[in-house]
């Protein structure tokens, strides 16, 4: 993931970190009233960011010392405008057809936005400009001492109305902007990936499309997977990992090819693991042991649960 991508997520929690809802509501409920708000394209990601950071295996990558420096530089960089990850709630991110490389990021509540921007403001380290777009006044978020030879990345955010509000580079906001003036239409209005994530439930939900990508996926002696046109499911993080993943495919001949392939990878990669001497790699052949691979109609379905215990002898 490019650095435009993470200035838009943090600024993204930024914003959402003072989200206040008057009442309590589901991860689904906020992310289809989120979905609203952001421009369609080809991919689309919710994100529980409380059922994440409330659970067992945050708190165990939190402690190990390889992705420490990653989560103190999160905690950092909302600390530097007053908010903590305890006040994050839902997070939804999509992805244009034309550029995966500038998601549009929305978050939903009650929002503190005078104190959120003067916080921004009094902060040395970066530089706040507004302009207005379409009656909407549009903030641009960048470094106040860009490095020499590196390039300045912006983000930006804007506030829809007293509940909403939007982040990501200037454009994508300016884009979400356009969803509301009713000039540009919504994921929401997408009904691929809305009814793939209606059928998903877990801490992430994801839908993609992969109209975007055609012709990119490889055709080689390993595998053909260019029959793939939409690739959709969760995770879920309760007891360790819960992956659930499905690959609809253009035929179910297609489909019954690629879950043969599948599998024939995955039989191999347990064969090949479990002969290994090589004591680091016990675990993972135990963690692929989970892993399942099932074919209906034009449905390729992936799913895997790796609990606490082998994700601890995983990281060590």
């Amino acid at each position: 993931m490019k650095r435009v991508v993470f200035v838009a997520l943090m600024l993204a929690l930024a914003v959402s970190a003072s989200v206040r809802p008057s009442a309590a509501r589901t991860p689904a409920q906020t992310g289809a009233e989120l979905l609203n708000a952001l421009p369609d394209g080809n991919a689309v990601v919710l994100i529980d960011v409380q059922r994440v950071t409330s659970s067992a295996l945050w708190n165990m990558l939190a402690s190990q010392e390889k992705f420490r420096s990653a989560f103190d530089k999160i905690q950092s960089s909302l600390a530097e405008v007053g908010l903590t990850l305890n006040d994050v709630q839902t997070v939804a991110v999509s992805f244009s057809n034309s550029d995966a490389n500038n998601p549009a990021v929305a978050v939903s509540g009650r929002l503190n936005q005078s104190a959120l921007v003067a916080r921004l403001r009094a902060d040395e380290k970066v530089k706040v400009t507004s302009e207005t777009y379409k009656g909407f006044e549009v903030f641009r978020v960048e470094s106040a001492k860009p490095q020499a030879g590196k390039r300045n990345d912006a983000g930006g955010f804007a506030f829809l109305d007293g509940a909403t509000a939007v982040a990501g580079t200037p454009a994508s906001v300016r884009a979400a902007i356009d969803v509301k003036t009713g000039s540009r239409t919504s994921i929401a209005q997408n009904a691929k990936l809305t009814e793939a994530l209606a059928t998903t439930s877990g801490a992430v939900r994801f839908a993609l499309e992969m109209s975007a990508i055609a012709g990119k996926l490889p055709t080689t002696s390993v595998g053909d997977f260019s029959s793939i046109k939409m690739i959709f499911g969760s995770v879920d993080v309760t007891t360790g990992i819960d992956l659930n993943a499905t690959l609809r495919n253009d035929t179910a001949e297609h489909a019954r090819a690629l879950a043969t392939q599948l599998s024939g990878l995955l039989e191999m990669a347990r064969g090949f693991l479990g002969a290994s001497k090589d004591a680091k790699m016990a675990p993972i052949a135990e963690a692929l042991k989970s892993v399942t691979i099932t074919g209906n109609e034009q449905d390729v379905r992936i799913t895997g649960n790796l609990p606490m215990e082998v994700l601890a002898q995983l990281f060590r």
